[in-house]
């Protein structure tokens, strides 16, 4: 299997790459529907863990053809969704992270940002 053509594929086709994960993957997997898409996480170095869409072949080997949005450009751990896992429920206002427990901000996060929302500073 030649991995070249699915490099010159990005190559033509990926302009932007931040944000744009689940669309790009979908596109490729269109053009190359041996390739399975696959939902899941990936933890940058730098930024933790964020939401992704990649590609793999039927052997396993991944194609990421947006990991240059990331720090670590696709050198950092990949973990696929598993059924019945837990998905995020947003992101905290405060701090940014992924928040899992249904509400709007970390209960760590929660003083301080009713703080600034009140006109108080950090």
């Amino acid at each position: 299997m030649s991995m070249c053509k699915y490099q010159r594929w990005i190559e033509e086709n990926v302009t932007e790459s931040y944000g744009m994960c689940k669309e790009v993957t979908l596109s490729m997997s269109k053009e190359f529907p041996e390739l399975i898409r696959i939902r899941g996480h990936y933890y940058d170095y730098l930024w933790g863990e964020r939401q992704h869409w990649w590609l793999e072949t039927t052997l396993g080997v991944r194609i990421d053809p947006t990991k240059d949005q990331f720090p670590s450009k696709g050198t950092a751990e990949y973990v696929p969704w598993v059924e019945g896992s837990q998905e995020p429920t947003g992101k905290c206002p405060n701090c940014g992270d992924l928040i899992y427990d249904g509400g709007y901000t970390h209960e760590e996060c929660h003083e301080e940002f009713a703080r600034v929302c009140m006109g108080g500073s950090l």
